[in-house]
């Protein structure tokens, strides 16, 4: 097939559908155009702006769902013939209410980026060198299969591990478990959102699913901590976010920075960086003090009630104004509109939430038991109870007896729901608590995603062997031995999408749009042939992927051929999202009940109510890093689309105008930013600005690529990950706390070469 086949190429198509890209950003608020949630130009209008010459309808409409971030929103690939012309948002998805946001939008690009892995590849040169040679499918399994085959022969299968990412991740992570290893993780959970799952399911026995359950509808009064949402934009969550606001909804933010959805609050608390928790516990503190949490949840669904009592009786507000920086009378103020909204009141549990270490779950246990006071855990306008189909599974043998995982073996993060990213890179680093000799790495840019780059290096280099599959060759795709290319998402199938939901929870379908212009794969097809060269094929024993996913749909009454032609089917279900305060309800934990106490965080030496502890302060001359997420941009994953990279192509840094002035730059100076041990990176403009607290400093994440292979990405202004070489680590959860860097900032030098960013 030649390979312009299947690209959105002409320079006209990209230049209109740029525009069109951002069309109705303004809705509503700053929050919603931020986050550039637009709906569809109508199909005539589409085609005639991309396409002058050829004004007919599409072809066809191939249903799917959008895998450019977790939110996985509802998509109709507007097709002819092996080109996806446009994007629009599926109108039956509940998740995106027929919208698409600026990255799904330029999905399209992705296909003809002329960057992305073509066809196999193995290592000729060294690690890291990034020199490679073309190869057949057979020649890359057998490769992987010979490597990993022996290293399980010499140290066992927990010498093997995988990261995974995405809808397909999880049939390879199952294909690496066939195996026998319990040594497979995410970044997901290590580096994102582990402390809050934790710390809400120690609480109410249940994790925070994902997308968060938040009644957005019925919501009297919304409370924020750091989220940057409307600048990161979780699409359905935006919309209803700003519905509830134009409704009249109050909304409460603590941001050390004046973010966006900052910018909308009623109340904006600038807390000094990690002083959240004391804030909390001082609202904890007056609901009791007034009487004024719900007796009705607290008697009925609660234990710990006079513990806690007693625990948060110092915590004043004028205590926790002395740690946030606040005026105490603004704790009280916000504190009042939770009382009089209760138990409308979302309190919002956050993503990425991996800040501090050990402060983070403590955090999140604390966000769980002001929600528990209020009574709007499981309550109307508050944090919905969401149903879900139940899919049926492929049959498969069972599974090995796993010996203890990484974190197990070593005793540590005994709240841990899954094996940690950090916990495999450093135990492959060090060899404790056993040897780990492989690695299988899909979709996971760990150079990026992992704090103290040095360390990942270190790892890899003690690998036997390393191999990775991906879309795009970003930086660990160099130190690969051998590299598997995979089928961007409109270009397979993948496992079935189910959406936890209020009141229409739904099975979602995802099927080719068009057909890849390159030798690449789908990761269900990867894990079933490099499955059966390792010698577990009989968990794949499926003829094909149809066979596969109609074993799902068994006893759902759904059928796969109308599923496909729709894209989403809604199933019979069982909706109950608001919990009857009175009645017995027996939750997941130890005493069935809701655990303000936790014994089990006391059995295991840990504070059993949620504490505080001050963070250390920077030195002079240094700063606090604080980081957040674009628009318009996913991680690292797609500053070299073409569409996304001409709106957003690089980052800047924020600064205090007295931080500054202390360091000599000017708003619009092109600087560096470098850690204590000299690590660097830019270089990128000052962003000089009152919206920024002093002693910190904050970039945008995901740019600063370093893949040369990434031509629009590469060395685009600068990687916060690139400078973060110090760490936290939750004992509880086991996630890193990344904001306990110090970085400096200063001009640039006249031999460090300069690229345009943006300022924002």
């Amino acid at each position: 097939m030649h390979e312009a086949e299947g690209q959105l190429a002409d320079k006209d198509s990209i230049r209109i559908s740029r525009r069109t890209l951002l069309k109705g950003a303004g809705v509503a608020t700053g929050a919603a155009a931020a986050a550039a949630v637009t709906a569809a130009p109508s199909e005539a209008q589409a085609f005639k702006l991309l396409d002058p010459k050829q004004g007919q309808p599409a072809e066809r409409v191939v249903p799917g769902f959008c895998e450019i971030c977790f939110w996985k929103c509802g998509l109709q690939a507007h097709v002819r013939g092996n080109r996806v012309m446009h994007l629009t948002g599926h109108p039956d998805y509940p998740n995106a209410k027929g919208k698409l946001c600026g990255r799904g939008n330029a999905g399209p690009a992705f296909i003809s980026d002329p960057d992305r892995l073509k066809y196999p590849m193995v290592r000729v040169g060294k690690r890291g060198e990034g020199c490679f040679e073309r190869v057949g499918w057979k020649t890359a399994y057998e490769r992987i299969a010979q490597a990993f085959l022996k290293i399980k022969a010499e140290h066992g299968p927990e010498a093997l591990a995988a990261f995974y990412h995405g809808t397909s991740g999880t049939m390879l992570r199952n294909m690496m478990a066939a195996l026998g290893t319990p040594n497979y993780a995410a970044p997901a959970y290590a580096q994102c959102k582990g402390p809050r799952d934790v710390g809400f399911k120690l609480t109410f026995g249940v994790p925070m699913s994902s997308p968060e359950p938040l009644d957005f509808e019925h919501t009297q009064c919304m409370v924020f901590f750091g989220s940057h949402l409307g600048e990161n934009a979780h699409n359905g969550q935006v919309q209803a976010f700003v519905q509830a606001r134009v409704r009249g909804a109050k909304l409460v933010v603590l941001d050390p920075r004046l973010s966006t959805v900052a910018s909308k609050s009623d109340i904006w608390l600038p807390v000094v960086p990690g002083s959240d928790t004391a804030v909390i516990l001082a609202w904890i503190r007056l609901l009791i003090e007034d009487d004024a949490y719900d007796k009705t949840f607290v008697e009925h669904q609660c234990v710990g009630f006079d513990e806690l009592r007693k625990h948060v009786a110092r915590a004043t507000p004028t205590w926790a104004a002395r740690y946030a920086g606040v005026p105490a009378e603004d704790i009280i103020a916000a504190y009042k509109l939770m009382a009089q909204a209760k138990p409308a009141v979302i309190v919002h549990p956050g993503r990425h939430v991996a800040w501090y270490g050990e402060q983070d779950t403590q955090r999140a246990r604390a966000q769980a038991t002001l929600a528990a006071l209020l009574g709007s855990f499981w309550a109307k306008g508050g944090i919905y109870k969401p149903a879900a189909p139940k899919l049926g599974d492929w049959p498969t043998p069972n599974y090995p007896d796993f010996p203890k995982n990484v974190d197990q073996a070593a005793d540590r993060y005994p709240f841990a729901k899954e094996c940690t990213t950090n916990g495999i890179r450093d135990a492959t680093r060090l060899g404790m608590p056993y040897p780990i000799k492989g690695w299988l790495v899909h979709g996971s840019n760990l150079m990026q995603s992992l704090p103290n780059k040095h360390h990942t290096r270190e790892a890899i280099e003690r690998l036997d062997f390393l191999a990775v599959i991906d879309v795009l060759p970003t930086e660990i795709t160099d130190w690969a031995d051998v590299l598997l290319p995979e089928d961007m998402y409109l270009e397979r199938t993948d496992d079935l999408t189910v959406g936890r939901c209020k009141d229409k929870p739904y099975i979602g379908l995802r099927i080719p749009a068009v057909k890849s212009p390159h030798d690449t794969r789908p990761g269900w097809r990867i894990a079933k042939e490099l499955g059966t060269a390792l010698g577990v094929g009989d968990f794949f024993a499926f003829n094909d992927f149809d066979e596969y996913l109609s074993a799902r749909l068994k006893g759902t009454g759904i059928e796969l051929g109308e599923l496909k032609k729709r894209g989403i089917a809604f199933p019979k279900t069982k909706i109950a999202p608001y919990l009857d305060r009175a009645a017995h309800y027996q939750w997941h934990t130890p005493s069935g009940k809701v655990e303000l106490f936790s014994q089990q965080m006391a059995d295991k030496g840990f504070s059993p109510l949620p504490t505080f502890w001050e963070q250390p302060k920077p030195q002079k001359g240094w700063l606090r890093l604080l980081y957040g997420r674009s628009p318009l941009h996913t991680f690292g994953r797609t500053q070299n689309n073409s569409i996304l990279n001409d709106l957003d192509p690089g980052n800047c840094v924020w600064m205090n105008p007295e931080c500054a002035a202390a360091m000599k730059i000017e708003h619009g100076d092109q600087v560096m930013v470098e850690n204590p041990h000299g690590d660097k990176t830019g270089p990128m403009p000052a962003n000089v600005t009152e919206r920024m607290p002093r002693r910190s400093l904050y970039m945008i994440h995901g740019f600063g690529n370093q893949s040369k292979k990434l031509k629009l990405a590469y060395n685009k202004g600068g990687s916060d990950t690139e400078v973060i070489d110090t760490y936290a680590v939750d004992p509880i959860s086991g996630s890193t706390g990344m904001r306990v860097q110090w970085v400096r900032v200063r001009k640039v030098t006249k031999d460090e070469e300069l690229y345009p960013c943006a300022m924002g």
